[in-house]
């Protein structure tokens, strides 16, 4: 949990339901940041706006993300272990 929240869950239990007028106007500075913060997020980002014709259809994919540079050094190094390993013998005498 981040210190805000804390801060808004504290105020909520000492200020309003507790009766401390401190803690009270801090719970209305971090639920007003809050709400502020939630009022200035950004706007979904429109990719395409057009009418379909009768008959026509809409394909959406979700391409995966690149790969980290972690997953991308994993996986390196499992094919290096795995280059230099000997192969197992099939069947024992």
């Amino acid at each position: 949990m981040s210190v805000l929240s804390d801060l808004r869950r504290r105020a909520l239990t000492k200020g309003l339901f507790g009766g401390s007028r401190v803690w009270l106007f801090l719970g209305i500075a971090a639920w007003s940041l809050r709400a502020l913060k939630w009022a200035l997020r950004p706007d979904p980002k429109t990719v395409y706006k057009g009418r379909l014709l009768v008959g026509e259809t809409i394909v959406l994919t979700h391409e995966p993300a690149a790969p980290t540079r972690r997953k991308r050094r994993k996986a390196k190094k499992a094919e290096r272990r795995s280059r230099s390993k000997p192969e197992p013998l099939s069947g024992r005498a």
